[in-house]
């Protein structure tokens, strides 16, 4: 396989060599793979922004795929798409979010004590055209991050202006997509609006039946001292579900691949969001602020053991989520001179309550509750403050020190009979970030750092050893260099201990300790453009991931060991783009012992970009291009069908999607 990806780069190559001399009215923007350039809040090697060329250079299966411009990153799914990314960083399965933040326009995104896992973080709500970009930060550096950026953390950013379009997508499978967006500009004003309907069933035997709808309401005022902005969006979607399979009954034929156990399993979840921020600077002084209101709900029905408890009726659960949650954030940055020295005072401040007024975990039958396995209506504030020096030391030598408090505050009242439980804690986290250089056109960056990921509420169940948060220590050393004219070369080392995990298995409705880990890995990135017409970009990552247990019983469960991402981005014409991209990971152990791993996966997506006419372009989208039957996650457990006598230890995965063709027609007026 990997000499015809070969094959294929080198025909495209081939092919804008020879025409590279046309020449047509209608020229698309520059080359852009991905981006290297430094957020300027946690310098490191592994730092960057992401900005609308990147993400429009991407060809993506689903709409949380846009993390995976991140180096190192992986997301995929094992249910509906309907339910948030299962995600992969730095040796961590994140599940839906544990351990990568993620806000958008000072908004977090991750939700705690959820009904399905702690942390979920669902970016189905994104209307991809209408991002500008993000920021993202690696490891635990940055005195912005708090809850939940034990691996990283990233800051999306919607666009300040949208042309008006009108916008189209026909997929294989049933996959239907309209878009409708544009701006409106009087007064120093600037109001975006975009409407997205999609419907999608899938190559699944049981159709999906997704119809998911988005909004956006967007107004912004910009002055050179003065930027102010208010943002409403509205997300519905519901779907059915085909899950995960086990590997015995597709190996004898008694389901198919892309077939089903439960044919009943799905959801259903919305998502209304206000969010005001602002934005002003007075000479060396700048200030940063807003509040958002976000309403929130999942009811998720899921099976994954099958008959194994109940060979009757049925294993299937359902899951609820009903919320709103409420905050502020304010951050502050201040010129100064010290020693004669350039300098700068930052401060920050972030206050969050989210009131769950239900969350519950039902055994259920044919999506009908049986009975309750739990129900809770929880109170959850959350109050971070940080204050911080950078500081230009030297003419080779930058400093970014301080540090931050959090505060967790949680209120469980249980509703259906367990004991209530009340808790507080604090976390102090120091920061540290070192920038030394330029030298011979390269820097080099050591960073150093505490976070934290908080816990499932619900796991204070009255026994000894409940940890509301967790601390993790972090450190890294880096170095990012451009020795030659359109290379750009980064590289880091660095190494992680979580102290310790209680985690509320949602599934199962109890909690389960977890001793320590510790991880440790290595990355490194390379961007090149060589020709005008012509740019590559690869990362690779290597990470070794332990629990602190005994040799033998030490491995973590889907904590991948090696991933990469390579991508060639070719101008044909001024009119015509090409660009092949190839993400490949490497199985992870499934079980403690690493007795049973998964297996390895690799995909090539190929995209096209014509511009037809200034205000008329296709885009094309050849997803899965060499047909690869991988899975997108698997699993080892034991679990139980119709026609087995006892349960049965077997891998259970989720395919990936097989070779997709999705054509997008865009016109702008």
């Amino acid at each position: 396989m990997m000499r015809c990806i070969a094959g294929t780069v080198a025909f495209l190559s081939l092919s804008a060599a020879s025409a590279h001399v046309a020449e047509a009215p209608t020229e698309l923007d520059d080359i852009d793979v991905y981006a290297s350039a430094d957020t300027g809040v946690t310098p490191s090697a592994s730092s960057g922004r992401i900005d609308r060329g990147e993400l429009d250079a991407h060809a993506s299966q689903r709409t949380g795929d846009l993390l995976e411009l991140i180096p190192g990153f992986i997301t995929t799914q094992h249910s509906g798409e309907g339910k948030a990314n299962q995600y992969f960083a730095r040796g961590f399965n994140l599940d839906h979010g544990t351990d990568f933040a993620v806000s958008i326009e000072g908004v977090p995104l991750n939700l705690s004590s959820h009904g399905h896992g702690q942390g979920y973080l669902d970016l189905n709500f994104l209307i991809p055209e209408l991002l500008a970009g993000y920021d993202y930060r690696k490891g635990s550096y940055s005195l912005r991050d708090g809850d939940f950026a034990t691996a990283g953390s990233a800051e999306l950013r919607w666009v300040d202006d949208a042309p008006n379009l009108i916008q189209g997508s026909v997929g294989e499978y049933g996959e239907r997509r309209g878009l409708v967006a544009g701006s409106l500009r009087g007064a120093g004003s600037t109001l975006i609006a975009g409407i997205d309907y999609s419907v999608n069933d899938g190559p699944w035997e049981l159709p999906m039946d997704q119809r998911a709808a988005r909004g956006l309401l967007r107004w912004l005022r910009e002055a050179a001292d003065r930027r102010i902005s208010l943002t409403l969006g509205a997300y519905d979607n519901r779907w059915t579900s085909s899950d995960q399979v086990p590997e015995r009954a597709v190996a004898d034929g008694r389901i198919d691949r892309y077939g089903f156990v439960d044919p009943t399993s799905g959801g259903d979840t919305h998502r209304y969001m206000l969010a005001f921020s602002l934005w002003t600077r007075d000479g060396d002084t700048e200030m940063s602020g807003g509040f958002y209101a976000v309403d929130y709900r999942l009811q998720l029905f899921s099976n994954f053991t099958y008959f194994l408890d109940d060979p009757v009726d049925g294993d299937q659960f359902e899951q609820f989520d009903d919320r709103r949650y409420y905050g502020t954030h304010l951050d502050y940055r201040r010129g100064v001179s010290l020693f004669g020295r350039d300098a700068a005072v930052v401060a920050g401040f972030a206050a969050r309550l989210d009131q769950i007024g239900d969350v519950g975990l039902y055994r259920t039958t044919a999506r009908e509750r049986v009975a309750t396995v739990r129900r809770d209506r929880i109170g959850d504030l959350r109050i971070g403050s940080f204050v911080g020096l950078d500081w230009s030391a030297t003419d080779w030598m930058q400093l970014l020190a301080g540090t931050r408090l959090d505060h967790y505050d949680y209120d469980v009242d249980s509703r259906s009979g367990l004991l209530d439980r009340r808790g507080s804690e604090l976390q102090w986290s120091p920061k540290l970030s070192l920038v030394l250089g330029p030298w011979a056109s390269t820097e080099v960056f050591v960073n150093a750092g505490r976070g934290f990921h908080s816990n499932d509420a619900r796991g204070d169940d009255g026994s000894p050893g409940f940890d509301p948060l967790v601390a993790a220590s972090g450190a890294e050393i880096g170095l990012r260099s451009t020795p030659a004219t359109g290379l750009e070369l980064a590289a880091a080392l660095w190494a992680l201990e979580l102290d310790s995990e209680l985690v509320y298995v949602g599934d199962a409705g109890q909690t389960e300790p977890n001793n320590g880990s510790r991880r440790r890995g290595a990355e490194f990135s390379v961007r090149y453009h060589p020709l005008d017409w012509l740019g590559f970009d690869a990362d690779w990552t290597v990470t070794r991931a332990r629990l602190d247990a005994a040799p033998g019983e030490d491995r973590i469960p889907n904590a991948i060991p090696r991933a990469g991402r390579a991508s060639v981005g070719v101008r044909v014409m001024p009119t015509l783009r090409l660009g092949l991209q190839v993400r490949h990971f490497d199985g992870a152990p499934l079980v403690e012992d690493g007795s049973v791993t998964a297996r390895d996966s690799t995909r090539a997506d190929l995209l096209l970009r014509w511009a037809a006419t200034p205000k008329l372009s296709l885009r094309a989208e050849l997803l899965n291009v060499f047909d690869e039957s991988d899975a997108d996650i698997e699993y080892y457990y034991e679990s139980r069908l119709a026609d087995e006598t006892q349960a049965v230890a077997d891998r259970h995965f989720h395919p990936a999607l097989p070779r997709l063709l999705r054509l997008t027609l865009r016109a702008e007026f």
